[in-house]
């Protein structure tokens, strides 16, 4: 399966949507500004609606570090299907670490790995476990803040998994809230030194996704 994730708005008010070639869209994402918190409305096609939310200031979810600081996927009713959190992780070498997000949910956690190689491409590599089951490649240049995806997934039925994990990486590695801008060009490139975060990309993913895609 492949699909796109574009930014449609900005600065106050951030909406995304996730698409597929013409289609309509398989999910839309809307988070209105809100002073001290963070609520990213997930509206998917299939008719489940789910909910984003960070708030540090909230201790309704735990006192600990982690429940203030990690963002809360909840269902259309509020009740607490997983969280979201940004994990650092060292590796050998001076001063070499890695940051990669945790998302767990239904008692598993699925991983998101930021690879970067420069011009040649930044990508997102999201994990089950320890099986590769999605890349997404973004972007390295953003027009007015708006920034977008080609995602690359074995199946539609991790798109659940996928769009939360994009959109917490969105907002908090390339966040522009109150960002303004008439006309703004930006080229984003990160080198990976990281031998074992290099490892997280498969160089023959991409393709036999749209092997697949092509059969189906």
């Amino acid at each position: 399966m492949i699909f796109d994730i574009e930014q449609a708005k900005t600065n106050f008010n951030m909406v995304w949507f996730a698409t597929q070639k013409d289609s309509a869209p398989l999910c839309t994402a809307i988070s209105p500004f809100e002073k001290g918190q963070i609520n990213i409305e997930l509206d998917y096609s299939s008719g489940d609606k789910k909910r984003l939310y960070y708030n540090p200031s909230d201790t309704s979810y735990g006192n600990s570090l982690f429940d203030r600081l990690s963002f809360k996927l909840l269902d259309a009713t509020n009740n607490l299907m997983g969280t979201i959190s940004a994990e650092n992780k060292k590796v050998k070498g001076f001063l070499q670490s890695y940051t990669y997000r945790v998302m767990k949910t239904n008692g598993k956690s699925y991983y998101l790995y930021e690879v970067g190689f420069g011009s040649r491409g930044l990508f997102l590599c999201i994990y089950d476990g320890e099986e590769l089951i999605a890349i997404a490649e973004k972007s390295l240049t953003v027009i007015n803040y708006k920034d977008s995806y080609i995602v690359y997934s074995l199946s539609k039925e991790t798109l659940q998994i996928i769009i939360p994990l994009i959109m917490h990486y969105d907002i908090t590695a390339h966040g522009d809230v109150m960002e303004i801008s008439l006309m703004s060009v930006k080229h984003k490139k990160v080198n990976t030194v990281q031998k074992e975060l290099i490892a997280k990309y498969d160089p023959t993913f991409i393709q036999r996704i749209k092997d697949l895609d092509q059969i189906s």
